[in-house]
């Protein structure tokens, strides 16, 4: 009987000790989220950027409390979509846990649907009825809209309220396509001529680290995913790739697994093991849809960010071409 009191003893001893562990860990990592600023990040942003050719495209901002230390989000919903959905359920969670986050209405969605009859179709047509999509939009999406985005968060990076230098892009459905080969066209931007030697050289591009693809199309009119996907992939690029599914997705036919194949090498270095990441869920559900539905998906991309964007080496560095620069 002491022998058995004495192990219970030892046992509630032992959870004392881990409750309070937990505890202290939960606390510290409340307190790194909340950054530099202990009164909380700042409110979220309505803003209104203009594309290239005048579109308007409607973002909402969410500035982080760690300024110059804050890796950027970019939120794209889906087809027929708006950036309400992230604005309601993940991209708050994001800056709380130390992000700087966009989310973004692409043209003929949510906000950014313009005002004339043949940007957006009859005014008295209503919902899905009125999205007409054509393969200059999904173009423009790429070309014009993201570029705007990403123009945007140059002038931020520049008062050093984030580091661009370390960018994810969160797509669902019809935004991967759009997400990828714009992820493409950062990377293939030519530094500035401000250096001898190519290494030395200011960067235009290179900026986005990690993409989080959920239940993805591999093509919208005019626009695939396989090209990008292909160059991507390469681990020269360093960039990390979560891909998102969930198992009874009746209009996903193997989109998930055949991109995933797609962005993952032949051969994948040890050191790069999470760097390519594929993600099966319970349930029906397709892309934002399965937000806010405790599948775990949440908690999964936070984990996948913090290892592949958060953590990421390097500090904020000025992105202007040294010859503008204030020496």
């Amino acid at each position: 009987m002491r022998n058995l009191f004495l192990c219970m003893k030892n046992s509630q001893l032992t959870q004392s000790v881990f409750t309070f562990m937990v505890i202290s860990l939960l606390a510290t990592s409340v307190l790194h989220a909340q950054g530099k600023d202990s009164k909380g990040p700042p409110k979220p942003k309505e803003i209104t950027l203009t594309a290239q050719g005048g579109w308007p495209i409607s973002i909402t901002y969410y500035e982080s409390s760690n300024a110059a230390d804050a890796p950027v989000v970019v939120l794209l919903h889906g087809k027929g979509g708006s950036k309400r959905t992230w604005d309601n359920k993940f991209a708050p969670i994001l800056q709380q846990n130390g992000y700087a986050v966009v989310s973004v209405d692409l043209r003929k969605h949510g906000k950014s649907k313009g005002n004339s009859v043949d940007k957006g179709g009859n005014k008295n047509q209503k919902g899905r009825a009125k999205l007409k999509l054509s393969a200059l939009d999904y173009k423009s999406m790429i070309a014009l809209d993201m570029e705007a985005v990403w123009r945007f968060l140059y002038k931020e990076h520049q008062k050093k309220h984030l580091d661009m230098q370390k960018t994810a892009i969160i797509a669902s459905d019809m935004s991967v396509p759009i997400a990828l080969n714009y992820a493409l066209f950062d990377w293939s931007k030519i530094p500035y001529d401000d250096a001898p030697v190519l290494a030395a050289k200011t960067r235009k591009g290179q900026t986005v680290r990690a993409m989080v693809l959920i239940s993805p199309v591999n093509s919208v009119t005019g626009v695939t995913s396989a090209r990008p996907a292909m160059r991507l992939r390469d681990p020269l690029f360093g960039i990390g790739f979560l891909v998102c599914t969930s198992q009874g997705d009746s209009l996903d036919r193997g989109s998930a697994k055949k991109l995933f194949t797609q962005l993952t090498p032949g051969s994948v270095p040890e050191g790069l093991r999470t760097h390519y990441v594929f993600k099966e869920y319970r349930g029906k559900l397709r892309g934002t849809d399965m937000l806010g539905k405790r599948l775990g998906l949440e908690l999964d991309i936070l984990k996948f960010l913090d290892r592949n964007l958060k953590k990421l080496p390097g500090d904020w560095s000025d992105r202007r071409p040294r010859y503008d620069r204030e020496e």
